[in-house]
């Protein structure tokens, strides 16, 4: 029962959780929601029109869009007053959740930072420093994240799955304490019964009317217990603080890449261009260098996954993905790590190309219109269907084991 219970235990601790951020390109939908709102006499119009982002939380009105000095201010209003406010170079954080929680939050985004910078360097684009402190929210219960999301954001039906995101409506990021994830309590909830369990079968054994000899082999046998329970209470720790990293991580560079305005076309980015940034700066480790050039062992498992078992979606299909607002959580898990594989790859053996792409892409729009994803994807790496069997036939060669 004993080694059971600790596999199940590890089990849940290597499942990775689902990363997920707003729609980036949603920073420009509540302008076209006020330009695009029928006039609510006509039925029929009305029933076409786009659902209106929230516009006001507990009698506060919330404004289209809130940058800089504004977020600040209406985070202020918005939150209860057990929140705390704390400052680190790149942020000022607001949570209710523990001083060890924050300490750890305000180092992985003070490292955030400087890695972002350091790779659009390597990229050749200067990062603009914000004028301002960014905002990050930090919830302790998971049912206090949700509801305000959904009170700031409207019911979207990614962030029933999220752990956090990105809002390019208030330029602020949110998520909560991971010891309160579902996988966390699962796991905890797990070990307490296990704990329960064994407590209760010691409890009908009198070692004292036992041979010394088989007292001694039963005591042997509750150390190895003991030692057993504490390795898998410190598993759980392990993967709340990799996640609490993870997460503040793949967060951050969503609003680096939005508020800092490196790439000025970044609102003509495909879907997994924006995941694919995100996901390929995730480290459960901050204090060592990540981004790009440093594979996460997690994603690397979940695309190699994804790609082995023919859940990948064609690349043609994949790079057009346009939005994924209300995708279904198993499109969702295949969306990030694909997004996460195309990025590392490119990085890896097509970094020139990915340098121009990026910049060619981000150049602020042309009077003639935006630039069509796909064709200048093309432009760029070449024709796709030869891009793609060789992409996947690196793959094969299996080069992300070797970096590890």
């Amino acid at each position: 029962m004993m080694n059971h219970s600790v596999s199940i235990l590890k089990g849940l601790l290597l499942a990775s959780a689902l990363l997920v951020a707003l729609p980036p390109d949603s920073s420009a939908e509540p302008h076209q929601q006020a330009q695009s709102t029928q006039d609510p006499q006509d039925p029929q119009e009305a029933s076409q029109a786009p659902p209106a982002y929230p516009k006001e939380l507990d009698g506060i009105p919330l404004p289209t869009t809130a940058s800089g000095e504004a977020t600040v201010e209406l985070i202020e209003q918005l939150l209860p007053s057990k929140f705390r406010r704390n400052r680190c170079s790149s942020h000022v954080v607001y949570t209710d959740a523990d001083w060890d929680s924050l300490t750890q939050i305000r180092n992985v985004l003070g490292r955030s930072w400087i890695e972002y910078r350091n790779f659009c360097r390597r990229m050749g684009v200067t990062v603009p420093r914000p004028d301002e402190k960014l905002v990050c929210i930090v919830f302790d219960q998971h049912e206090e994240f949700l509801t305000f999301a959904k009170q700031t954001e409207g019911d979207h039906a990614i962030l029933e799955h999220s752990g956090g995101y990105f809002s390019p409506r208030f330029d602020w990021i949110v998520f909560f304490e991971p010891q309160n994830h579902d996988s966390a309590e699962e796991a905890y909830a797990k070990l307490e019964q296990q704990r329960s369990r064994i407590e209760n079968r010691r409890a009908g054994i009198d070692l004292q009317n036992l041979p010394a000899e088989e007292a001694q082999r039963i005591l042997d046998r509750w150390a190895w217990q003991d030692q057993e329970m504490q390795f898998a209470m410190e598993n759980i720790e392990a993967w709340t603080d990799g996640r609490r990293t993870t997460v503040a991580i793949h967060e951050a560079v969503h609003q680096f890449t939005h508020v800092c305005h490196t790439w000025p076309g970044k609102d003509q980015w495909p879907v997994w261009l924006h995941e694919g940034m995100a996901t390929s700066f995730e480290t459960q480790n901050a204090d060592q260098g990540f981004g790009p050039d440093q594979l996460n062992v997690d994603r690397d498992y979940q695309f190699i996954s994804c790609l082995d078992e023919g859940r990948l979606m064609p690349l043609r299909e994949f790079i057009a993905l346009e939005g994924y607002g209300d995708q279904s959580k198993e499109t969702l898990d295949v969306l990030y790590p694909q997004s996460y594989g195309l990025m590392t790859w490119l990085y890896e053996h097509r970094r020139s190309a990915l340098t121009t792409f990026l910049k060619r892409l981000s150049a602020p729009p042309s009077e003639d219109g935006e630039q069509d994803a796909v064709v200048l994807f093309e432009e760029v790496f070449g024709d796709l269907d030869r891009l793609e069997k060789r992409w996947h036939g690196v793959e094969a060669r299996d080069w992300r084991t070797r970096r590890h």
